[in-house]
């Protein structure tokens, strides 16, 4: 059973594979260890609330500025 945790990171995680990136490039962004999400991902430990916020704001800022690239070169 996937806990709430799990959920949120597998979220972000679709949500930046459609933008083009990779959950490590989210964990990069919200200057959180890349093999501390992994731990998040599989449940071995919980975030902090806080960290799933950082995770999300991140993901938001780099699919942002994606789409924002994308348009200047139209």
């Amino acid at each position: 059973m996937e806990t709430q945790s799990q959920t949120a990171i597998r979220a972000i995680r679709e949500k930046a594979e459609r933008s083009g990136f990779k959950l490590a490039d989210v964990a990069h962004r919200a200057e959180i260890d890349p093999a501390q999400v992994s731990r998040w991902a599989t449940g071995k430990t919980i975030p902090l609330y806080s960290s799933v916020i950082k995770l999300t704001q991140a993901c938001d800022d780099l699919a942002a500025e994606r789409l924002k690239m994308m348009g200047m070169e139209e």
